[in-house]
């Protein structure tokens, strides 16, 4: 009498269905991952990170943020668009990519700036700047003396508190509206006053480096 085939029927129809499950699992993580991925790099009104690799001359932005253990480059190809918030500060706020997680990187003067202007050295000054960043908020009153800055760095992938430079220079010139800074500044312990999230990660030390922004 012939053997009937139904076990090994039966075992190549259960092989197909576990398969079609794993696919199915995989297609469905792979979505939800890339979609996640895709929300975390949209941050509402701050630009994502662009280019890729290692941070090198090509960047707009390439900073150095020295941890006590390490130090880290973090940077962006494309050059970010310095704004006016209002009529007397000028910022930028972008996403910065590294080797290891993306950064938001926000600078602010308490000043606006000629297109055409010769090197000067602002002094870091986050007393002085803090708020406001928006358009539908009032400028604080104008201060007397030369300009000072504000530098905001945001840890992501999580996000975290944000740390504030608390000394240091940036220092800015101008050609036809194309601004270059060199950064050279100093952070102590705390989080950012407009996200003021716990942050239970070392605080930077320093951050040092160079970026381009074209005025808007």
């Amino acid at each position: 009498m012939q053997r009937s085939p139904a076990p090994s029927k039966r075992r190549l129809f259960t092989a197909v269905i576990l398969g079609a499950a794993v696919v199915v699992a995989l297609l469905v993580g792979g979505t939800v991952w890339a979609g996640g991925q895709l929300a975390d790099q949209l941050a509402p009104g701050i630009p994502g990170a662009t280019g890729s690799g290692p941070c090198g001359s090509a960047d707009a932005v390439n900073v150095e943020l020295v941890y006590a253990a390490q130090s880290v480059r973090a940077c962006t190809r494309q050059r970010p668009v310095c704004k006016n918030p209002n009529p007397s500060r000028f910022a930028f706020d972008n996403q910065l990519r590294s080797s290891s997680r993306r950064y938001i990187l926000f600078i602010q003067f308490d000043a606006v700036f000629p297109a055409d202007m010769p090197q000067q050295t602002v002094q870091l000054d986050p007393a002085a700047l803090l708020l406001p960043k928006g358009p539908g908020q009032s400028a604080p009153p104008d201060r007397a003396g030369p300009p000072h800055a504000i530098i905001q760095v945001t840890p992501r992938d999580p996000t975290e508190g944000g740390y504030t430079a608390d000394s240091g220079t940036i220092v800015l010139s101008s050609t036809h509206g194309i601004f270059t800074g060199g950064i050279d500044a100093t952070f102590s312990i705390g989080s950012r006053p407009d996200r003021p999230q716990p942050s239970t990660q070392p605080s930077p030390l320093k951050i040092a480096g160079s970026f381009t922004c074209s005025a808007q």
